[in-house]
């Protein structure tokens, strides 16, 4: 065992400023550690989380990178503020992987969660490996700026190559919650991978370990629908530059979705450069809602302008630069927003008739013409609106549906009884032309037990053919059978005039007779599709003659024996 000596030096309030300041919340120290192992050419990282003692809580991060020599930390893990793309100029890892570092200021996310930092580090070429500690109260008693660490060079084992760090004196209290902290760190990357793997355990429970992966980013979504970036840019006549060089997936859910998971996010390389957001956006809010997803936009990591600021969680969104790509990612939204509109009314439409079995199509055109504008004015302006989603749309239409049936059934309900019973089964087939033969027969049957009841003595005199019969029961002449007006009276009580009156028995007769002939005999003796295809006698036609029947029934039912009959 060997024992060196590693100095860091410093400004006292700078570490303080961009560490413990800029990381005090775990997720984001954490990512800054995952980002380091990425650059540094990592196939895997575990991070362990121990809070089983209250007291002593630590945080193990390892990675299986390609690790540091003791010079490497010296020279270049201790310098703070050492900016790597410096002596980096072809800015790849071992792995060919783009660095994701720029200003070497995340190693002091350390202690933004720790104050006490100990960091084991080996590569492949060596035999040792290098073990240091730092002490953040140490470090801030130092006034001259200058920090001896206390360093151990030994004999790796079967330690390969990699780095360990662990932080304990955590600033934090309160208990580790994994899934949450997972949640968290996947929204803060898009190169996890099979490539490239990060694992998160709380104390040693390896059951129950979580890999970060990009389905975390939306788990508890609905998912509804989804947009490749690559095609929308394609759509857009814009001359924005870099458009074509914008990857990523938006998608919306079925439901809102919870403030947490809404937003589209940046990357660039990988890494979060601006938080979930809509760029600027502030119509159409209620979209938002439903709108989440990300964006990787590469070429702010290549600027030689600083686009990106130092905590990584937005742009610096005033520069030339930046402005142009935040106007062309409005326009982005902006057709995401109406194509989601769109896309939602039409989904909601077919949902609600597999829901409800109504279709829309069908229905509307067979509700009564006085309030099909009205209905279709109501359906429309709540089926067009997005926030509504498919359950609330299909229970609205199932109520108006329940409420203004199709015509045919609407039209049923005010039908006399005996019609009714007559055409039920017809009627319910949608075979009109015979719902309305049936009425017919019970209608000429009902006036024969009609005149049976009111003047059995002339039953017998009835004539056989239904046309004759109507001409002998109904009319205006003293001397028929039955007078549907004989206890009819205005409002005042006094009786209508006999031009009323004949009227009135006169068209009893006459449309009864109409029926008989103009309806019942051709339905009987011609090819209903002959009828319907030239016109002549459509269903609208045998619809409005069972109404019409239902007028003579209405009549018959109020009918009297004439006193001469």
């Amino acid at each position: 065992m060997a024992s060196d000596e590693l100095k860091l030096r410093f400004d006292p309030r700078t570490i303080e400023h961009l560490g413990i300041k800029m990381y005090s919340r775990l997720p984001y120290a954490l990512a800054e550690l995952i980002a380091n192992a990425y650059d540094a050419a990592a196939d895997s990282v575990e991070i362990r989380l121990y809070d089983e003692d209250s007291q002593n809580m630590k945080i193990v991060i390892e990675d299986d990178g390609d690790g540091m020599s003791y010079e490497d930390v010296r020279d270049k893990f201790l310098i703070i503020g050492r900016k790597r793309r410096n002596d980096d100029d072809e800015r790849e890892n071992s792995r060919q992987r783009r660095i994701t570092g720029k200003k070497g200021l995340g190693k002091l996310a350390l202690f933004g969660i720790g104050k006490t930092i100990r960091i084991e580090t080996a590569i492949a070429t060596e035999l040792t490996k290098t073990i240091f500690s730092l002490d953040w109260d140490e470090i801030l008693s130092e006034t001259s700026g200058e920090y001896t660490l206390n360093t151990i060079i030994e004999d790796k084992g079967d330690f390969a190559k990699g780095t360990i760090i662990t932080l304990s004196r955590l600033s934090r209290v309160s208990a580790f919650d994994l899934k949450n902290i997972a949640i968290s760190l996947s929204k803060m990357f898009n190169f996890v991978d099979t490539s490239f793997t990060v694992t998160l355990v709380k104390n040693d429970n390896y059951d129950q370990a979580i890999r970060l992966s990009r389905e975390l980013r939306v788990e508890g979504i609905e998912e509804q629908f989804r947009w490749n970036i690559p095609s929308i840019v394609s759509d857009l006549d814009d001359g924005y530059e870099h458009k074509n060089a914008l990857r990523g997936v938006i998608i919306s859910s079925l439901k809102p979705m919870r403030q947490d998971l809404r937003g589209i996010t940046l990357y660039a390389n990988g890494r979060l450069v601006n938080l979930p957001g809509y760029f600027g956006l502030s119509e159409a809010g209620h979209t938002f809602t439903y709108i989440t997803g990300w964006i990787d936009a590469d070429f702010l990591d290549e600027s030689d302008e600083d686009l990106i600021a130092t905590d990584r969680q937005s742009l610096h969104w005033d520069l030339p630069e930046t402005e142009a790509l935040q106007s062309f990612l409005k326009r982005v939204v902006r057709f995401i927003v109406y194509d989601w509109s769109e896309k939602r009314k039409t989904a909601k439409r077919e949902q609600q008739t597999e829901k409800t079995g109504v279709n829309l199509v069908e229905w509307i055109p067979t509700v009564p013409e006085a309030i099909r504008d009205t209905l279709n004015s109501v359906i429309s302006s709540v089926g067009d609106d997005p926030v509504i989603d498919d359950e609330e749309f299909s229970s609205v239409v199932k109520n108006l549906y329940e409420l203004i049936p199709p015509y045919t059934f609407f039209h049923y309900r005010y039908l006399h009884n005996a019609i009714q019973e007559a055409s039920k089964i017809k009627y319910q087939n949608k075979d009109y032309y015979g719902a309305l033969i049936e009425a017919c027969k019970r209608y000429v049957d009902s006036i024969k037990l009609k005149v049976q009841a009111e003047a059995p003595s002339a039953f017998a005199t009835l004539p056989s053919e239904d046309k004759g019969l109507m001409g002998k029961v109904f009319g205006q002449e003293f001397n028929k059978i039955l007078k549907i007006m004989s206890d009819a009276t205005l409002s005042n009580g006094l009786p209508y005039t006999d031009n009323t009156k004949n009227s009135l028995e006169e068209s009893q007769m006459l449309l009864s007779q109409g029926i008989i002939t103009g309806y019942r005999n051709p339905i009987s003796h011609t090819e209903h599709t002959e009828l319907s295809e030239t016109g002549v006698i459509t269903e609208q036609h045998c619809l409005d003659a069972l109404s019409l029947l239902t007028l003579l029934f209405e009549r018959l039912d109020k009918a009297k024996k004439t006193p001469s009959a």
